[in-house]
């Protein structure tokens, strides 16, 4: 598993797990670094993982391994995919962490809907091929110039399989009941311009668990980490602290 290290030379560990295709969506918290020890696992099937397939249970184990021998607890953050695994390591694995930040998780899922996000993403797939497009939706992304000439040429290895997997992750509310018993402290966000099912799944995360609270961000769409990166820093910060 490629891992990415920014301020290693720190004690406090940050493990951030990016969204799907995404690797560099947390370019702007890289900052961070000079007081935090940041670690970004590329995700199976994206990044410089992107000759492997996306499997869930895979992936969870694989990350859930690497944490574990971290040899102590660390802030978990997760963003749209990486927020899912977020929620379902946290939850199966709560030992491994002293707090959670989970963004924009899916995780009320209906068939219908799900085979809907399906079409959009291997439309969206097809783009990212196209190097000229795929540069313009990281601009568009707010991915900083370094971040986004890596993304362009990883994006070119993901596999179509890899984003149907990610999408159907089979991780929801009914397949993780242990997330109500979770007693470390977590912060679920998204943002206003989000679709409803993702406001929904983290205002529920917030009914379901009492250490759990979530935040609608005024103006935000899926883009909190790169487009919202001074507030966003500013609760990892606090968490972390």
């Amino acid at each position: 598993m490629k891992i990415e290290e920014y301020g290693k030379e720190n004690d406090s560990i940050i493990v951030m797990l990016h969204g799907a295709n995404f690797v560099q969506c947390y370019g702007r918290q890289y900052i961070l670094s000079d007081r935090y020890h940041i670690i970004v696992p590329h995700i199976m099937g994206f990044g410089d993982e992107a000759n492997r397939t996306f499997e869930t249970d895979v992936c969870v184990k694989e990350l859930a391994d690497y944490i574990k021998n971290l040899d102590k607890k660390v802030l978990l953050v997760g963003f749209s995919l990486g927020g899912q695994l977020a929620f379902k390591l946290v939850s199966e694995h709560e030992d491994l962490f002293y707090a959670a930040i989970i963004v924009s998780p899916w995780l009320n899922k209906e068939n219908e809907k799900i085979q809907e996000i399906m079409y959009i993403n291997e439309k969206q797939l097809a783009s990212f091929k196209k190097k000229w497009l795929c540069n313009l939706i990281g601009m568009i992304n707010g991915l900083p110039s370094k971040q986004r000439k890596e993304f362009v040429e990883q994006m070119q290895n993901v596999k179509l399989e890899s984003i149907r997997n990610s999408v159907d992750n089979k991780i929801t509310f009914d397949s993780v009941p242990a997330f109500s018993e979770v007693s470390v402290p977590i912060i679920a966000l998204a943002g206003e311009k989000e679709q409803q099912e993702v406001k929904d799944s983290v205002k529920k995360m917030s009914e379901i668990n009492p250490h759990c609270k979530y935040e609608i961000w005024e103006k935000a769409a899926h883009n909190i980490p790169p487009l919202f990166a001074k507030k966003f820093n500013e609760i990892i910060c606090s968490m972390a602290d």
